[in-house]
Formats: C-alpha cells, sequence, structure tokens
C-alpha cells in the first residue's frame, strides 16, 4: 500500500485517490487546482486570518504541508470550507497552485466542519468562536449539550464560551481584534452580571491593566466603606454590639453610645 506521504508527493503529477479524509467518513479526492480556481467562503466563521508571514515563509520553504478542503460550486471553480490561512498565505507567496482534498458536502454540513477545523487547529479566536456556537445552535435547532457532543467539547465549555456574547456590544469589536484579551480574561469577565462593570473591566483588561489571577480574586469594596470598629458587651442574657463609624473608640465612646441608645428607646407600655 502507497504510504500517504507517497500520495502527496505525486500530487503535482495530477488527481490522486484519498481514501482518509480526517474530517469525513466518505472518500474524498485529492488534487493539485489553480489558485485562481478557488475562492474564499464568504460565511467563513473566522473572520480574521492574523498575521500570515510566518505561514508564508513557511510555505516558501517547504510548500503546503496540509491541502485545503473545498467543494465545487462550478465548473472548473471551487469553494474553501477549511484552510483559508494556508489559502491567503499562499496567495502571497505568489503560488500558482494549491493542494486540496475535493470533498461534496451538503450545506448544513460545511459550517460544522469549517467549526471543527478551526477550533482544533486553535485559529478562531473566542469572540469568532461564541458567534460560531450560536450560530450551529441556531440554525440547526440544536442545545448546547447537543452541540457539545458534536463537537467533542463539555457542556461548561460551551456554556462558558457564549456568555462571551453577553459583553457590551460597543466594545465586542475591540474585544475580537486585541491581542492583549485572553479566552481565560474574557470568561471571567463575561461572569459578570452588571454591564458597566463589564465595560469597566474590558477596558482595563485591553490596556492590559488586569490578569485572570486578579479578576477570580474575591471582590473587595473595603476601599470604598469608612475605616470601622466594633466592641461587644456579654450580658447574662444577650451580648449588645456597638459598631462605630471610626477606626478607633474608648470606653468614654462606649458609654456615649449607650446613653443614646437607652434615650432613644421607647417606654414599654
Amino acid at each position: 500500500m502507497a504510504s500517504l506521504k507517497k500520495k502527496f508527493e505525486t500530487i503535482g503529477q495530477g488527481d490522486v485517490g484519498l481514501t482518509f479524509d480526517p474530517l469525513a467518513s466518505d472518500v474524498a479526492r485529492l488534487a493539485t487546482l489553480l489558485i485562481e480556481q478557488v475562492e474564499p467562503d464568504p460565511d467563513q466563521p473566522r473572520k480574521d486570518v492574523g498575521d500570515i508571514e510566518d505561514l508564508k515563509a513557511s510555505i516558501l520553504e517547504h510548500g503546503i504541508i496540509q491541502p485545503c478542503i473545498v467543494s465545487v460550486v462550478a465548473e472548473d471553480r471551487y469553494r474553501l470550507i477549511a484552510g483559508e490561512r494556508r489559502y491567503t498565505a499562499a496567495k502571497a507567496a505568489g503560488l500558482k497552485t494549491i493542494p486540496c482534498v475535493v470533498r461534496t458536502v451538503e450545506e448544513h454540513r460545511k459550517l460544522e466542519i469549517q467549526i471543527i477545523e478551526n477550533i482544533h487547529r486553535k485559529e478562531l479566536n473566542p469572540v469568532e468562536e461564541a458567534h460560531a456556537y450560536q450560530r450551529l445552535i441556531e440554525e440547526f435547532s440544536l442545545s448546547q449539550r447537543q452541540l457539545a457532543a458534536r463537537l467533542g467539547k463539555s457542556p461548561a465549555s460551551i456554556n462558558e464560551t457564549l456568555r462571551i456574547l453577553s459583553l457590551p456590544e460597543d466594545m465586542m469589536e475591540s474585544v475580537r481584534t486585541s491581542e492583549r484579551l485572553t479566552r481565560s480574561v474574557l470568561l471571567e469577565i463575561a461572569k459578570q452580571e452588571d454591564p458597566d462593570t463589564q465595560r469597566q473591566l474590558l477596558t482595563q483588561a485591553l490596556h492590559g491593566q488586569l490578569t485572570v489571577k486578579t479578576l477570580r480574586q474575591p471582590r473587595s469594596t473595603d476601599h470604598d466603606s469608612p475605616p470601622s470598629s466594633s466592641t461587644s458587651i456579654k450580658l447574662p442574657d444577650a451580648t449588645i454590639t456597638i459598631r462605630f463609624h471610626s477606626a478607633e473608640h474608648s470606653q468614654d465612646s462606649i458609654r456615649d453610645a449607650l446613653t443614646e441608645a437607652l434615650a432613644s428607646l421607647t417606654p414599654s407600655l
């Protein structure tokens, strides 16, 4: 049996059969296509291909090691299902042809394949991933648990990621394009119920002033409250506690407080 490596080595000689497709159980066809025959998918979950300079340099040095996945849209016309970064970098590198796995894919399966590909290659930022999950849920009437099973994720992970969509809409573009915001920081901020608190924390995070560690620490309001002190007086049948609006108190201040408290009591009838 010819090795997979051998099959890849013969790409330049024309189409070859490929019996293994990691994203499907059906037989796919491996082909070398003119790059001008391939077009991006406008509905691709990933909206930003990011920095491709390193990938471009790698392609110039080693070629494209992993083929893109495409579907046929017309005679001699193909649309990307997965591999948009490789396709973009190949164009930037001046390649005339590109290796592709050509698949016949039902429309409802394309988005699922794109998301699985991007998730496993870690090519979606957290906002894109959350929007992609939401699209799958809405378009295919899936519950979060069903989606988790389809993607090999835990239901808790799906739920956490979807909470990112609760962040203020006016800041979403900054969140999507920021290189400072990690997934963990976004998930912690999304746990806040108050939009103003989310906005304040996002502003700090965008300026690199927040970490996951600080976000997970119990939020204290001590700095917003004036200093206080208290004392307790134990009696046979009760304990009287007096809280003062100052950091210190004296025996005289205790007596004064008790006197004022007694004077304010209404005599029992």
